[in-house]
């Protein structure tokens, strides 16, 4: 996977070097260090993708931030390609956003709870239950 990228960072300084106007969005700094629009290239490393997938998402600092937010903030400093679908599986696969999720929890209804009569008889209340089959 880093040869790939190695390879990748090669095509892209040759296209820089020969001025393609597709790459100027492209820099190279005195360090090596790749850059796409002020945002530092991030290699096709699963690893280093989670780990800063990860501390975004899990650090006290950012509490399980949504797809949307997630990427907004990540997007400021970073570039890879295919940034955002990556983020919004990652996003999907965290077992509690999915569990504090709000389409997943249940749709609050319309029922309150009746007053405590003080007198018997005072207040009479039915529930109707509808679309039940018909028995024999």
């Amino acid at each position: 996977m880093a040869q790939q990228h190695d390879e990748g960072v090669k095509i892209i300084k040759q296209m820089l070097a020969q001025e393609e106007e597709k790459y100027k969005c492209f820099q190279v700094d005195h360090k090596g260090i790749l850059w796409f629009n002020g945002r530092i290239v991030v290699p096709k490393d699963h690893q280093l993708c989670k780990q800063i997938l990860d501390e975004a998402h899990l650090s006290k600092f950012f509490m399980h931030p949504g797809s949307t937010k997630m990427y907004q903030d990540l997007r400021q400093n970073f570039w890879w390609t295919r940034m955002k679908r990556e983020i919004a599986r990652y996003v999907s696969k965290c077992d509690i956003c999915q569990r504090v999720k709000a389409s997943h929890l249940k749709v609050a209804g319309v029922l309150q709870p009746l007053p405590i009569p003080s007198w018997k008889w005072e207040d009479i209340s039915m529930d109707f239950i509808v679309g039940l089959s018909n028995t024999s």
